[in-house]
């Protein structure tokens, strides 16, 4: 029958990579025991399942073989606008009745749907009548108002007033506002059989009769009477419907709630005034109405709820306990009220919370709305008998959408992550879990609401990717077409934005050999880059058979980034001894799908690295996992070089003589914080000779690592002694003109280590002086023109005989010169005597 092994639930649900299937434990591909197929496609979104909050209404009711239920029109501007719709589970069996049945404008109270075996009760609300209690046979004739228990637009029935089944009539509550005080009415679908029943209350107030149960021959209900709000009870008749006990004594209420039938017995809780809420129950007398058990109260509780019927037990929940939520069970007895399991505290995490259903001898534990999933658990009423269900896929966060017993154990809708819905059954042990069918998938707008049995086959509604919204039949078939379908798949990408797809069809199992195939995503669509894509398919054949796939398909990058320019190696020098704290290059990194590369770094980015080489590896990583690494070898040398082995940067020294002079500096320390041992190398050692000028002495520190640092020092020979100069003694010139003589000096003598001097005076030799005291300088100026100066007097004297003497007796020459000398004598003599006459000049 195509069951799967119940210590996985995931064989036929297996993620796929690439276009082969992979199914667990190697179990063979079977096909799925039932077929779908589309009843109707519908206009309304209809309400297949009950509300959980109010566990007395019913979504769903049948009369001659047909299913009613309602729905909400697309066009409905009001939360409780409602659609009437039935269905025999035929294409021709499937419509909407609301307009061939009801007035325009009257709209169903959601969860009011009753059924006796010859009408169809529900409360309704028409234009000029207001809310009242309606009936139908299945025609237009036969659909009417039962009786108008407040003519005119006034309601006479409350909104989700209780109408409860009791053979061929139903019990009701009216609104309390009409032309009778009666609280309880019971009606058989004519006029003349909607009678009241009781006035609980007398007076215009309503006593608001609710929580109908038959247990055995016995209707309780709970109403408020004088007595408070207790427990009554009633056959439909006005001396058969009495309060059954005053729990609480006097007019306080006892209210009780959570009323279940087990067998004739009558399970509720109550509270006396005594014992804070506690269990209860009743056979219809006073005398037999009596506490079970007692719960001890909390802050918060304790709060005792989901009453249902196990065999002649009675299983409900107890929370607001620091346990969480327990399980319990009673027979009756005080003694025979026990725990059964605690049950995980998650499963009451969110809407709608829990539902317990009673199949046969056991009862499922729902769990819906929980942040981690929803869960299902089976119990027998022990606690080894409790036991969860394993989830039925492999995300894990399935929702159930609808659930009903159906074959001795329950059928339920799971919607999975990626948006694909599935039918399942099981019978409450581990090893009978199996999928029936996949259900139509692709409209994730519109998934599975609700599940309903009817006649053999299972009834649910639901769009798919070409149907908005419709319903659908699931039935046993011997061999329906069925696909081979994994849950996820991953193709690899052929372009920068995605995958093209071509043909991704999935195989498939007992098929026939005329099908349809259709898909949401055809040949050459394009399934975006790493972003998960529900595609559907759908196969129908001749007999209108229907199967879906539904398959998160993913487009993955399957290539590695580039990391562009990786160095094959890499040589940093530190100033420290320790090392040095690395850095990474910036990498040059290109993908041609992910935006995103993480990049990570072994050792760190930032990690200290110590003298010597080191592997270092960089790590490329994409969004689709893959990778690329990028090693390269850092070495780390000494890149502190030594200190400066000068310790002066200039020295001077006085010339010794032409070729220089020899210079000292400071012998040459240099220091290194990494190597023990430093050379030093210069161009001029400390004592050599230099040359007169400027002479650059470059002297180089060098480390054992090669580092060198390169100072100078600038030796400076220089010249900056003057001559050593003597001037000649005082002398004294006589000359026989007037006007003086030429200068004439005897030779000064200088004397300089470096170099030759040159002498000058002034004035100069050769230039007139005329007579009397000069005051002569002579300069001595070396080649680097250094100067001495020193000072000798000159008498130039008027003696005009000086010639004479000189000729007569000291130069007497002949020649021309000498006739000239004596002319020129004369002349003087002459003058001489033409200016001193009478011993005075003349002039």
């Amino acid at each position: 029958m195509g069951k799967v092994s119940g210590r996985a639930w995931l064989s036929a649900l297996s993620l796929v990579v690439g276009a082969t299937p992979a199914f667990a434990q190697g179990e063979p591909v079977a096909a799925d025991p039932m077929s779908v197929r589309r009843v109707a496609d519908l206009t309304s979104a209809p309400r297949l399942e009950p509300e959980m909050n109010r566990p007395d209404t019913q979504a769903t009711a049948r009369l001659n073989g047909r299913l009613y239920f309602l729905a909400i029109p697309r066009d409905a501007t009001g939360p409780y606008v409602q659609d009437l719709w039935v269905t025999d589970g035929t294409f021709a069996g499937t419509r909407s009745v609301q307009g061939e049945l009801l007035p325009p404008n009257t709209s169903i109270d959601p969860g009011s749907l009753r059924a006796t075996p010859q009408r169809l009760f529900f409360t309704a609300t028409s234009p000029g009548v207001g809310r009242e209690l309606w009936t139908s046979d299945g025609t237009r004739e036969g659909t009417h108002v039962t009786r108008e228990l407040n003519p005119g637009a006034l309601d006479g029935v409350a909104f989700q007033a209780p109408v409860f089944v009791a053979g061929d009539s139903v019990l009701f509550a009216s609104g309390g506002m009409g032309e009778t005080e009666f609280d309880l009415w019971k009606s058989d679908g004519t006029e003349a059989g909607t009678v009241p029943v009781k006035d609980i209350l007398p007076g215009t107030y309503s006593s608001r009769p609710g929580g109908f149960v038959r247990a055995g021959n016995t209707v309780f209900f709970v109403a408020e009477g004088a007595e408070g709000r207790e427990l009554w009870r009633t056959d439909g008749t006005e001396a058969g419907t009495r309060l059954v006990r005053d729990i609480r004594p006097g007019t306080g209420h006892s209210l009780p709630l959570q009323l279940t039938a087990v067998g004739s017995t009558l399970y509720f809780t109550a509270e006396d005034g005594q014992h804070g809420r506690a269990l209860w129950k009743s056979d219809g007398t006073e005398a037999g109405t009596v506490m079970v058990a007692e719960f001890a109260p909390t802050g918060t509780g304790p709060s005792l709820h989901h009453f249902t019927a196990l065999g002649d037990t009675l299983l409900f929940l107890v929370t607001g306990t620091p346990e969480g939520i327990e399980l319990w069970r009673t027979d009756g007895t005080e003694a025979g009220t026990l725990p059964v399991k605690t049950l995980p505290r998650s499963m009451l995490e969110g809407p709608p919370g829990l539902t317990l259903v009673p199949v046969d001898n056991r009862v499922f534990i729902l769990g819906r709305g929980g942040a981690s999933g929803d869960s299902l658990w089976v119990t027998d009423g022990t606690s080894a008998g409790t036991v969860r269900i394993p989830r039925p896929t492999e995300s894990g966060l399935e929702a159930v959408r609808g659930f009903t017993p159906f074959e001795g154990g329950l059928a339920f809708i799971v919607t999975t992550a990626p948006g694909a819905s599935e039918l399942w059954h099981t019978d409450g042990t581990l090893t009978s879990t199996s999928r029936l069918t996949r259900l139509p998938s692709g409209n994730t707008s519109a998934l599975p609401t609700g599940l309903v049995s009817h006649q053999g086959a299972l009834l649910t509604t639901a769009g798919d990717a070409w149907t908005p919204r419709a319903l659908w039949r699931m039935e046993r078939d011997a061999a329906p077409p069925t696909f081979v379908c994994p849950v996820a798949r991953e193709v690899a990408s052929d372009h920068a934005e995605g995958t093209w797809v071509k043909d991704l069809t999935p195989a498939m199992v007992s098929s026939p050999t005329q099908v349809t195939i259709r898909t949401t995503h055809p040949s050459y669509s394009l399934l975006p880059l790493h972003r998960p894509t529900l595609v559907t398919w759908q196969a129908s054949d001749a007999t209108g058979r229907l199967a879906y796939c539904a398959t998160s398909v993913t487009s993955r990058d399957l290539t590695g980034p580039a990391i562009n320019g990786c160095p094959t190696e890499l040589t940093v020098g530190t100033r420290s001894p320790q090392g040095l704290t690395f850095y990474y290059p910036t990498p040059n990194i290109q993908d041609e799908t992910s935006r995103d590369v993480l990049v990570t770094y072994s050792p760190l980015n930032g990690s200290v690295l110590p003298m010597g080489t080191t592997q270092v590896t960089m790590t490329a990583k994409d969004t689709s996992g893959n990778v690329t690494t990028c090693s390269f070898p850092v070495t780390i040398r000494d890149g502190q070089p030594p200190t400066g082995a000068c310790k002066v940067s200039e020295v001077r020294v006085e010339a010794e003589g032409p070729q220089g002079a020899h210079a000292y500096w400071p012998d040459s320390t240099p220091t290194d914080t990494i190597s023990s041992q430093v050379s030093v190398r210069s161009s001029h050692a400390s004592g050599d000779l230099f040359p007169l000028g400027l002479t650059r002495v470059e002297v180089v520190s060098t480390d054992e690592a090669g580092n060198s640092t390169t100072c100078e020092i600038q030796v400076r020979v220089r010249d900056s002694r003057p001559p050593l100069l003597s001037c000649p003694v005082d002398q004294t010139l006589t000359s026989a003109v007037m006007s003086g003589t030429r200068a004439e000096y005897p030779l000064a003598t200088a004397e300089d280590a470096v170099s030759a001097t040159e002498i000058s005076y002034s004035p100069v030799v050769g230039t007139p002086l005329a007579p009397g005291l000069h005051s002569v300088q002579v300069t001595a100026i070396d080649a680097a023109g250094n100067a001495s100066l020193c000072n000798f007097h000159l008498t130039v004297q008027y003696d005009p005989t000086s010639d004479m003497r000189q000729g007569m007796g000291c130069s007497v020459g002949s020649g021309p010169s000498s006739a000239l000398g004596w002319v020129a004598l004369l002349a003087l003599a002459w003058t001489v005597s033409r200016r001193v006459k009478d011993g005075r000049p003349r002039g």
